[in-house]
């Protein structure tokens, strides 16, 4: 466990540190790709990682996803529910826990939500929310932000 939040807390320092030497940490969907991808290979028991971002008119799509197929699809009504509510909503899969947690809070509301599938096998729900919440946060770290640039 202390590994697993070292390697998070080293991975958040060097994107930090790479965000502030540029002028928008959030370039373009392949930088949320990128980060996307680079968490997941670190949480081998997650297995789909989905970054959600608001769009105009309110609407909201993946804009990154280890499942390349939702990449621009509408977000499911669960990852909408998280970024109005700004609480983490969870799906009981089968053999799985489907957590989508709020992240980058700007104005009073979340325009980005992280889509995070956990095996289940002997976690509960409270420990489920827990990890994905930590993932969650890595990822937001990683963008130095919300990735609103996606879904102009």
């Amino acid at each position: 466990m202390r590994t697993l939040v070292a390697s998070l807390a080293l991975f958040a320092a060097l994107f930090a540190a790479a965000c502030q030497s540029t002028p928008s940490c959030c370039a373009g969907c392949s930088k949320v790709q990128s980060v996307v991808d680079s968490v997941a290979k670190q949480n081998p028991d997650c297995t789909r990682l989905s970054v959600h971002c608001a769009a105009a008119g309110g609407a909201a799509k993946f804009c990154a996803s280890t499942d390349a197929a939702r990449i621009g699809k509408p977000s499911d009504p669960e990852d909408l529910k998280a970024m109005q509510t700004g609480q983490p909503v969870v799906l009981d899969e089968a053999g799985a826990y489907d957590v989508t947690v709020p992240i980058h809070q700007a104005d009073g509301k979340f325009h980005s939500a992280c889509g995070v599938t956990l095996k289940g096998a002997g976690m509960t729900k409270e420990q489920a929310i827990a990890k994905a919440t930590t993932i969650a946060k890595a990822v937001e770290a990683g963008l130095g932000g919300a990735c609103e640039c996606c879904c102009k």
